[in-house]
């Protein structure tokens, strides 16, 4: 067996949609499919070692973390962003770990290509996504795949979450951040809709946990961004506000079911972009 990174990712609230529900769980299937054969996706799914598909599952593994993480910030990203403005994107959460993996040939396939894998990295990244308790469209690392990653890249792009042990990408942000400027316009866009997104379901007693952690992590992502610029590995941005503290503090109080740590959270962090 060889170690690598195993990206695993699924639909937020696929399990939902499929018990007792098929027609949701088609049309959440056939818009996965839809947007991983777009010609954008393709070419990002095409830099990855190996590929693998079952349900609304996707594995994905590389040997390098500093690429994988990086490829999988940017995967994410983009596939969002496809259906951000729909009335309910595909919202997806993914997860990291480093480990053993061995990749075999179908089990019903005639031919020798590799069609499914094994191995400790595969349990860790689905138990890391499965397990760790943490809501909305995250991309979680384990620990150690976070200490294995480059200290800059870690910088800019990686946090430790509320969950010990595991840490997540700011997959908002580019992968390098020499390219936040030409990526700034979407970010923007990105924290609208998530705030937009908030105000409509933020109050939801299932899936309201969901857009609350987007709209978190559109503000992290901001934050993130403002230190790089502080400490000056990142050159001032051309956008002065992301989030108006204002606009996000009058739909936290507009919205019924909002948790009041959350707010305090939330506020806090929006309160220090200015």
């Amino acid at each position: 067996m060889a170690r690598e990174v195993v990206f695993y990712f699924d639909i937020l609230g696929f399990r939902t949609k499929s018990g007792g529900q098929a027609d949701a769980a088609v049309d959440a299937l056939t818009d996965l499919a839809t947007l991983l054969g777009t010609d954008a996706i393709a070419h990002l799914m095409g830099q990855w070692h190996h590929r693998y598909a079952l349900s609304d599952s996707v594995f994905l593994t590389h040997s390098d973390p500093d690429t994988a993480v990086r490829q999988a910030a940017t995967l994410v990203f983009n596939l969002v962003n496809l259906t951000l403005n729909d009335e309910e994107p595909l919202l997806v959460r993914g997860a990291m770990a480093k480990g053993e993996v061995r990749h075999l040939k179908g089990i019903f396939l005639q031919n020798q290509e590799p069609a499914n894998l094994v191995g400790q990295g595969v349990v860790d990244a689905v138990e890391l996504e499965q397990q760790s308790g943490l809501k909305g469209p995250r991309l979680l690392l384990s620990e150690d795949l976070a200490c294995a990653v480059s200290q800059p890249l870690a910088d800019w792009l990686i946090r430790t979450t509320s969950t010990p042990g595991v840490c997540e990408a700011l997959w908002l942000l580019p992968g390098n951040p020499t390219d936040f400027p030409s990526e700034e316009l979407s970010v923007k866009s990105f924290c609208d809709r998530a705030l937009e997104l908030f105000k409509v379901y933020g109050g939801h007693s299932v899936h309201g946990a969901h857009y609350r952690e987007f709209l978190l992590l559109a503000a992290r992502s901001v934050e993130r961004a403002r230190h790089a610029t502080a400490n000056g590995s990142l050159g001032s941005p051309a956008i002065t506000a992301y989030l108006d503290a204002a606009r996000v503090k009058d739909a936290c109080e507009s919205t019924i079911g909002i948790p009041v740590d959350y707010k305090t959270t939330l506020l806090g962090v929006v309160e220090s972009l200015k």
